[in-house]
């Protein structure tokens, strides 16, 4: 299933199918949610913020960094970001509850 998702999204963000699961699993696992909620993400940060390869693997380490987030609070405040990719960076530390 995540597999038919990866090959599906990197069509249209032109990111490796294989990137996009391993950010998915790492996503998931960190914020405990669903992999639903985390695919909304994941698609939200590539599709509508733009990030490449490098911003995804920079994202999932500061979500690592700051566990535990809420991955639901996590997709609204990444929603409200608009494409911005600074205010995405910062919709973990929101998510977190943490001062940005």
């Amino acid at each position: 299933m995540s597999s038919k998702w990866a090959k599906e999204l990197s069509s249209k963000c032109n990111l490796d199918p294989k990137v996009l699961e391993f950010i998915l699993e790492e996503l998931s696992e960190s914020c405990y949610g669903d992999s639903r909620t985390s695919k909304e993400v994941i698609e939200e940060l590539t599709l509508s913020c733009h990030l490449n390869e490098g911003d995804l693997r920079k994202f999932i380490e500061e979500i690592s960094k700051n566990c535990p987030v809420d991955a639901k609070k996590l997709q609204k405040e990444i929603a409200q970001a608009a494409g911005r990719k600074e205010l995405a960076f910062n919709a973990i530390y929101k998510a977190t509850g943490k001062p940005i």
